[in-house]
């Protein structure tokens, strides 16, 4: 399988479509809570059982043992509630620990908390670090909170390339609010790991599916190349197959011909070698490469070269390498892209190939190129 790619992976002005948002609210000031939501009328779970007055006696355990999100709960109720600077220290001490047990509202509320000094000592690295983990984990007031915080100069100077990092939670924010777009984009500089982006696999899983799930063909294609291949999501190959497909109703034509491999070897659906090339064909027809070079390999298979991957490979390596046959050369690429088992795929091999079957004139293998800078 193969994943779209941006024509152009670096992040400035010009990848972040959505503008600056200006922002003018703040967290109001201890003891009122830091977002509205968890004033006197919030539900009280433990109605009898006050947060802030066990806090002092749990040592380094303020959630005592509860969930990270009825700790986050827990938590806002008793800052709501905070009568003097003991109270908010504790409700700073549950958010932290909260957003230790990977509830990403607490990391939003507990890094404001540090970025304001309150409740703990300030500390503006440690503070953004929390809020852009919120942000990464879906939490789109975290990111808010994040780009108003890189926006004031006396703490953007605490921060290394702070102008990239706002760019970054912008556009994460976008995403999060709607943006299917935003949402590719942003999986996209997860995968690679470019600009502010560190290359983190499960985020960028993340991201794909926000934008597949508001319907952006590029984003469900690379959901379910994540997917068919196990790489930051759990392996699921009937679930790739059916974003394949979404994809390609969508109009992706990558999509189409990814969905070809998966009916040409019986993943994640039934085997089927008339819908491949059906598919890899009306793929090509849109000018995706790798759909075009699927429709020519099963067409030489047709006609008697091996099926089997491994013999495959061996064939048209002879070829290659021997004969010096450009299409040959394309070949090799495209079953090291997929993969020998369809898993394990070696991309470093596969750009060799496709480089060798450019030189030797397949203008297709040019193409893929240009597709797949330093993939």
């Amino acid at each position: 399988m193969a994943r779209a790619l941006l024509s152009a992976l670096a992040l400035g002005a010009a990848a972040c479509t959505p503008a600056p948002v200006a922002l003018t609210a703040a967290l109001p000031a201890a003891p009122a809570c830091p977002i509205d939501g968890c004033g006197a009328s919030a539900s009280r779970t433990r109605a009898e059982a006050t947060p802030v007055a066990a806090c002092s006696s749990a040592g380094e355990a303020p959630c005592r043992g509860a969930s990270a999100r009825q700790c986050t709960e827990d938590a806002l109720r008793a800052w709501a509630d905070a009568q003097d600077d003991g109270a908010v220290a504790c409700v700073a001490r549950m958010l932290s620990e909260a957003c230790a047990l990977d509830d990403a509202r607490a990391c939003g509320f507990a890094g404001r908390m540090l970025l304001d000094g309150r409740g703990a000592p300030r500390d503006v690295q440690r503070g953004l670090g929390m809020i852009v983990r919120a942000c990464d984990g879906g939490f789109a007031l975290a990111c808010l909170a994040g780009m108003r915080a890189l926006g004031d100069p006396p703490k953007a100077r605490d921060v290394s390339d702070a102008p990239m990092l706002r760019a970054r939670l912008e556009l994460e924010h976008a995403c999060l609010t709607g943006q299917q777009d935003a949402c590719y984009q942003v999986g996209v500089f997860f995968y690679f790991g470019r600009d502010a982006f560190p290359r983190d696999r499960a985020n960028a899983a993340a991201a794909y599916a926000r934008g597949c799930d508001l319907g952006e063909s590029r984003a469900c294609n690379n959901l379910g190349d994540a997917l068919a291949y196990g790489d930051g999501v759990g392996r699921d190959a009937e679930r790739a197959a059916a974003v394949f497909a979404k994809a390609c109703r969508l109009g992706e034509a990558l999509g189409c011909a990814n969905l070809g491999y998966m009916a040409e070897h019986g993943e994640g659906m039934a085997r089927d070698l008339g819908r491949a090339r059906v598919l890899y064909r009306d793929a090509c027809t849109t000018g995706d490469v790798y759909g075009c070079l699927h429709a020519d390999m099963l067409a030489a298979q047709d006609a008697g070269a091996p099926r089997d991957p491994a013999r495959a490979l061996a064939f048209w390596r002879r070829a290659c390498d021997r004969g010096r046959e450009a299409r040959a050369c394309a070949f090799v690429g495209v079953v090291y892209e997929d993969g020998l088992d369809g898993l394990a795929r070696d991309e470093a091999k596969s750009q060799q190939a496709m480089a060798r079957a450019c030189q030797l004139g397949e203008r297709r293998a040019c193409e893929w190129l240009k597709a797949h800078p330093g993939d």
